[in-house]
């Protein structure tokens, strides 16, 4: 539809530089009310200024940050989400609001990206911050001792350095997004309570005023794509008793789009025959219908399948669980924190239903205390310039037996085995920010990826190979035995033989009496590898992080000292400046 230009009556009180700008003005207006876009502002104001600080591993913390900081623009504000690594492009005692929203990593670490901030901010060096106001949000897993340790001490050392908190800080669960949403409610009623005035500042930008139209929701996190399998193969080989599956997936029509070193989302469905067993021992009618957590009401089986974690059982859900049960053991233990922590390893809702049997009424209410079921990530083993309109994984079948039951890894058993040849799985991309290959395509790239650690290699290989890059390729891979489990060995093979791979050094931890791994190779090849991150290649980690990442790095620590002529002191030092300069990368998990 057209928009009419208003014309200005000819007895307005205007000279003619001010009728001749002002009728500019209004056709400008016109003209973008015409085509949705953004309505000019006549000058420079201020605005109410919050910064989000980000901790990210994995980028949910980052993914959390953006959307708030879309949401606070929306409403006047002028937001900014700040990745920690990027500290020193800060004055924090210039913001008058600070957002903390960060995971915690290892055994109460900070991510790899807060690991220079926190040292800074935790030191004498950090300026008090008594003109500041903040909040925390953090994510993290009630299955680590050290659950959200990150955001604790965050929370605690701004309000040592005289920041005044205006909302208490959340700790969430794998399940974050509930309970994020409510920290940010929470965060934005005080904020209005407080008013924006309190925090504005010059920000020597216009204010935008923009139209809008019905949102479509485009594929992603909020949306996630039904992608149909393509193809699905097993890299073990027989008699190997391991299932490791290379997986593709078709992204056609999605507009989706990653890059290599970025990671994808997966929503598994929870197993059948748990679900039925499940089912079958619950004390009430199970042929019902139930409203799940997206505002949908649909059977209780198809939720069981489809909305929550069957699986997981927390110190909190056996909390939430213990009202429903009259059993006297676990009424007399609740209050113990180590004992329920020992009742909970290693047990599933199936168990928690045999071992306390619960009065439940309804459906409704047993869902109550579920977690919802969350997307597994897992790092990308394609390159989107070979295999466009695709994306491939590298997944291993997880199963063990726990307690007399056989268990099975929810997204890796559905992934591998439970999703049929015609079905879809619903997934978006998860960029991975600080697991990148170098621009410069002559810089030189080392690689270390034992087990399902060769994903991303895979990829970064395939994406050296359509961009014809000058700089030399040396894998690491490791795994038990060469005969039967030495994933991608014909493309591998294709590669050294076209001058793709420069090098590739093989760790069979199982084929021989003592056992070998990747950091042992690296120990065998020290003194080249110091030659080549002397010359400035770049060096990536992906894998284990509990055991294999550490060893690897004291390695490298050990090799930096012998052929770099660094004390223990300086070996530290070189490591980390090769994490500032972006050329010592890990994906661990």
């Amino acid at each position: 539809m057209a928009t009419s230009i208003p014309e200005i009556p000819n007895d307005a009180p205007f000279s003619a530089e001010q009728r001749e700008w002002l009728q500019t003005y209004l056709t400008e207006l016109a003209n973008r009310v015409t085509s949705g876009g953004a309505l000019p502002s006549t000058s420079e104001t201020a605005m109410p200024r919050a910064l989000f600080l980000v901790g990210s591993q994995s980028g949910n913390a980052q993914a959390l940050a953006e959307g708030f900081v879309e949401v606070m623009n929306d409403d006047g504000w002028s937001a900014e989400a700040v990745d920690m690594e990027k500290h020193d492009t800060l004055d924090l005692t210039k913001e008058p609001l600070i957002l903390v929203v960060t995971s915690t990593w290892g055994e109460g670490d900070p991510p790899d990206n807060a690991e220079d901030f926190w040292a800074k901010f935790s030191s004498d060096e950090q300026p008090r911050l008594e003109a500041s106001k903040f909040s925390v949000l953090a994510l993290g897993d009630t299955n680590y001792v050290d659950f959200c340790e990150m955001g604790k001490l965050f929370d605690a050392r701004l309000e040592e350095l005289g920041a005044e908190r205006i909302a208490a800080r959340i700790d969430c669960d794998v399940d974050y997004e509930d309970p994020a949403e409510e920290w940010f409610r929470v965060v934005i009623s005080n904020l209005d309570e407080i008013g924006k005035d309190t925090f504005t500042v010059a920000t020597g930008a216009s204010v935008e005023v923009t139209t809008t139209t019905a949102e479509v929701i485009p594929f992603g996190k909020k949306n996630p794509f039904p992608a149909p399998l393509k193809f699905r193969q097993k890299l073990n080989l027989e008699p190997s008793p391991r299932d490791t599956r290379h997986i593709e997936l078709v992204l056609e029509n999605s507009n989706l789009s990653y890059e290599v070193g970025d990671a994808v989302a997966t929503y598994p469905r929870n197993d059948a025959a748990l679900v039925e067993e499940i089912l079958a021992a619950l004390p009430f009618n199970t042929s019902v219908s139930v409203d799940v957590h997206d505002g949908r009401k649909i059977p209780l089986r198809e939720a069981l399948l489809e909305c929550y974690d069957i699986c997981t059982v927390t110190k909190a859900i056996l909390k939430k669980w213990e009202p429903f049960t009259f059993h006297p053991y676990l009424r007399a233990v609740i209050e113990d924190n180590e004992t329920v922590g020992t009742i909970v390893d290693g047990i599933e809702i199936i168990d928690l239903i045999y071992e306390f049997p619960a009065d439940f009424k309804n459906g409704q209410e047993f869902i109550g205390l579920l977690r919802k079921l969350t997307p597994r990530l897992y790092s990308i083993a394609s390159s989107p310039k070979k295999h466009p309109g695709e994306v491939h994984l590298t997944v291993a079948k997880v199963a063990y037996e726990s307690k007399g039951r056989h268990r099975k890894g929810v997204c890796s058993t559905f992934l591998c085995e439970g999703m049929s040849d015609d079905e879809t799985v619903r997934v978006f991309m998860q960029p991975a920010k600080h697991f990148k290959l170098p621009n410069d395509l002559s810089k030189d790239v080392i690689m270390v990826g034992p087990g399902t650690g060769i994903a991303p290699f895979r990829a970064f290989l395939e994406e050296r190979q359509v961009t014809k890059a000058k700089g030399r390729n040396w894998l690491f891979f490791g795994n038990p035995h060469e005969a039967t489990d030495y994933f991608y060995k014909e493309e591998f093979d294709a590669m050294q033989k076209d001058g793709v791979l420069t090098k590739i050094d093989l760790a069979w931890s199982r084929d021989q009496d003592h056992k070998v791994y990747v950091q042992d190779k690296i120990r065998d090849n020290a003194e080249e590898l110091w030659n080549w991150l002397d010359e400035g290649a770049h060096f990536y980690v992906c894998g284990d992080a509990t055991y294999m990442a550490g060893d690897v790095e004291k390695e490298l620590l050990n090799m930096i000292q012998k052929f770099g002529g660094y004390d223990s002191e300086g070996a530290q030092a070189y490591l980390k400046q090769l994490k500032d300069d972006h050329r010592y990368q890990r994906d661990v998990y």
